[in-house]
């Protein structure tokens, strides 16, 4: 039996979120910069970003490919604090969307994909 595309990206999804999970620089990372959690669920893979410890102002969302980019700028630091995510399949046709409430930022990546490119930046002011 084949397995379809879906099947492959989750295979993908759960070993690349395993090594990301067990990844040292992970830790660190979310220590320094600020801290990344996944989830997926039947119609979004989702990154969670806890806010309660830093003050965000801007977010910046980038989509290169496989990659996300997620800069926060802080209310009363020069430099933005970035994470990189990379994903088993292209973001170019995946529509992002985001809610902010209760200290977490919420970015939903769609597992469908649409028919047009969806825009490559998304960027929030005044969080």
């Amino acid at each position: 039996m084949e397995k379809d595309q879906g099947d492959f990206y989750l295979e993908n999804w759960e070993e690349d979120m395993k090594d990301w999970l067990l990844d040292p620089q992970t830790f660190q990372l979310d220590e320094q910069e600020f801290r990344v959690d996944f989830l997926d669920t039947t119609e979004a893979f989702i990154v969670e970003i806890e806010t309660e410890t830093i003050c965000p102002d801007e977010l910046i969302m980038m989509k290169k490919d496989n990659t996300l980019i997620i800069s926060i700028k802080m209310k009363n630091e020069l430099k933005a604090r970035c994470r990189t995510i990379h994903f088993p399949f292209c973001l170019t046709h995946r529509r992002i969307t985001y809610t902010f409430e209760h200290h977490t930022i919420e970015v939903k990546i769609q597992k469908k994909e649409s028919s047009s490119p969806s825009s490559l930046v998304i960027r929030v002011q005044g969080l």
